[in-house]
């Protein structure tokens, strides 16, 4: 299949620090001479880039300097850019999935060992996320006769109709609930719950404008709301008989007036990466339960801090990294470092209260220093978000406000200070922080994007 809209080839941004693989990645996409790949070193020369051009797909790591691939894609969205866009990183990142689902990246593939292999699974979703794009474009406009075209989609998707009958069912829900199309098509009565709860019952598709107590009553968690979307987990389904924890996204289809059509929804399933998860935190509790005899035969608050820096800066694991900084704080609880660099690790692994709870733990003991106001600030913003409460990006606000205070050259604390005000409807003043960090860029770019 070509991948082309009308006779032109697709574009896709390339985003990545590393200058080998940007070139390696490029020229595997451009093998089939189908697509063309732009490239950028930082997240915030692809924001100067996107200014003046669009493109049709967009790649970006998710580790870089000044502003990692997540901040990058808030920024995009939270003006409205709805780019096909997929986070390209190292492994050891999976709790970062969720985040990137959350904020609506289309897809998520972590950098392996066989170069191959990856770039090709890259193609894939490159042309799979504009594919779906263009699909849910034309379902907008589209009668019940186009709806089919969701069948090559690649996540399991299905579509009800404003009277709440299956219009469409995918090969991908085939495959996930083991049940053909010709079955559910047409069936009302919230059949197409049977699969996953055993009972007829209300599906994120038919809650989308239900209250976030509705939905925790009806097992839903980690609630994250758009404008005509909602995201959402729940651990109390089963796959083919099998206990399983889904990821879904339901959105809203409207005709030309915007009046309701119809809904759509799609499932992922990510049971895989919260075992992996739960088994890091297993693996934490066991690590802190040797802190005692550790501290016992003389091991320094150096030592354990400085392993906790290289395992989480190094090798990004998080779990074991909180572990060694935990061991610090037992010996040392005034130990302001490690109080942050735990809150950091924390805040990695999306536990965000526990991390703002680290951090004021070292303001208090006096560690109130722009690099700590920053990490606080980054956390609230992301709570903010969870928990859809304004307050928690006003403080974020504050903190970001006392790192430009020290450090009025900042442009990370420019472009979250952006997303918040963002968030908060202060959209004029929000550009107002986006501008000042591109001017940053524009007067000094070979500080920022080196």
């Amino acid at each position: 299949m070509q991948l082309v809209i009308g006779d032109i080839m697709i574009s896709v941004l390339l985003i990545d620090d590393e200058p080998a693989l940007l070139e390696i990645t490029r020229l595997f996409l451009e093998r089939f001479g189908e697509i063309k790949v732009e490239t950028c070193r930082s997240a915030l020369e692809a924001l100067e880039m996107l200014k003046t051009r669009s493109f049709d797909a967009i790649v970006s790591d998710y580790e870089m300097p000044m502003m990692d691939g997540i901040v990058f894609l808030k920024i995009l969205r939270a003006e409205g850019d709805t780019t096909p866009f997929i986070i390209f990183t190292g492994k050891g990142r999976e709790h970062v999935v969720v985040e990137a689902l959350n904020n609506r990246a289309d897809f998520f593939l972590s950098k392996g060992e066989d170069p191959k292999t990856q770039f090709a699974e890259l193609d894939k979703m490159i042309r799979q996320a504009i594919s779906r794009k263009q699909a849910e474009e034309s379902l907008r406009l589209a009668d019940r006769r186009t709806v089919d075209i969701l069948n090559n989609l690649p996540d399991a998707t299905f579509a009800i109709d404003s009277d709440g009958h299956v219009i469409s069912w995918n090969r991908a829900m085939e495959d996930l609930t083991g049940i053909p199309a010709k079955d559910m098509i047409g069936k009302g009565e919230y059949e197409y719950a049977i699969p996953f709860f055993g009972s007829r019952r209300p599906l994120l598709i038919n809650l989308i404008n239900s209250s976030d107590e509705e939905l925790r009553s009806l097992s839903y968690e980690n609630i994250k709301r758009d404008v005509q979307s909602i995201v959402a987990e729940t651990a109390s389904v089963k796959r083919q008989g099998i206990p399983s924890v889904f990821w879904s996204r339901a959105t809203l289809i409207t005709d030309r007036n915007g009046a309701v059509i119809g809904a759509i929804e799609s499932i992922r399933d990510i049971t895989e990466i919260r075992r992996v998860q739960g088994e890091q935190k297993a693996e934490a509790v066991k690590e802190r339960e040797k802190g005692m005899f550790d501290r016992i035969f003389g091991k320094s608050t150096a030592s354990w801090y400085k392993k906790g820096m290289d395992l989480y800066y190094k090798q990004g694991k998080f779990q074991d990294a909180i572990a060694c900084f935990d061991r610090v704080i037992e010996m040392d609880p005034t130990h302001v470092d490690a109080w942050r660099e735990k809150g950091i690790c924390l805040n990695e692994l999306g536990r965000y209260e526990a991390a703002l709870q680290c951090f004021n733990r070292a303001i208090e003991l006096g560690g109130d220093s722009p690099g700590t106001y920053y990490a606080k600030g980054e956390t609230l913003e992301k709570l903010g978000k969870e928990k859809d409460d304004f307050s928690l990006y006003e403080e974020a606000i504050t903190c970001f406000d006392r790192v430009l205070e020290n450090d009025p050259e900042n442009v990370n604390a420019w472009n979250y200070r952006g997303v918040c005000l963002k968030e908060l409807g202060k959209h004029e003043e929000a550009r107002r922080s986006f501008d000042k960090a591109q001017t940053l860029l524009r007067i000094n770019p070979q500080k920022y994007t080196r």
